[in-house]
C-alpha cells in the first residue's frame, strides 16, 4: 500500500477520533482499527486478500468521516463484521493473535483443573480456585508476552 494512503487512513481515523470523543470511539473500537490498519499494511504487498481488506477498510474510513462517527445499528454491525472479518483473515492466514488471547484461554483451563485438583488434593474448592487462577493467569501472561516480542499480535 502506498505510504501516504496509509499515513491519510491513520490520520483520519485519529481526526475523527477527536471529532466523535471517547465514547464513541470506544463504541466504534477506533484503536483496534488502527492495529488492524497496521497489521493489514505490513502483509498488503505479498497478500492480496490483505490488500482487499484493506481497501474496504479505507471505503469504511470514508463513510465513518461523512457520517461523523454517526452510524445506525445495522451500519455499526456491518463495521464490526468487516473488522472482525480482517482480524479473522490476519489470524488464519497470518497466524497473528488478539492481545490477550493466551491469558483468557490459560485462565478457564487453569481454574477448571484448579476445581478438579482442589477437590482431590486439598478438598477446598476456594484453595484450588485460586491456585489454578494463579497458574493459568502466569502461563497465559507468559505466552502473550511472548507473542507480543516475536510481533504476532494484532
Amino acid at each position: 500500500m502506498d505510504k501516504k494512503l496509509f499515513d491519510w487512513l491513520i490520520q483520519d481515523l485519529e481526526n475523527l477520533t477527536d471529532e466523535i470523543g471517547d465514547k464513541n470511539s470506544r463504541r466504534l473500537n477506533i484503536s483496534q482499527l488502527i492495529r488492524v490498519i497496521n497489521r493489514l499494511n505490513s502483509f498488503s504487498e505479498d497478500c492480496e486478500e490483505c490488500m482487499k481488506n484493506l481497501l474496504e477498510i479505507s471505503t469504511l474510513i470514508k463513510e465513518l468521516m461523512d457520517q461523523h462517527g454517526q452510524l445506525e445499528k445495522q451500519e455499526l454491525k456491518e463495521h464490526h463484521s468487516k473488522v472482525n472479518n480482517s482480524i479473522s483473515h490476519l489470524q488464519k492466514k497470518h497466524k497473528l493473535v488478539a492481545e490477550g488471547t493466551y491469558l483468557s484461554i490459560y485462565l478457564s483451563i487453569g481454574m477448571s483443573l484448579g476445581l478438579v485438583f482442589g477437590m482431590l488434593i486439598y478438598d477446598n474448592l476456594s484453595m484450588g480456585l485460586s491456585l489454578g487462577m494463579g497458574i493459568g493467569v502466569a502461563i497465559g501472561a507468559g505466552l502473550d508476552a511472548n507473542a507480543k516480542k516475536k510481533g504476532l499480535t494484532i
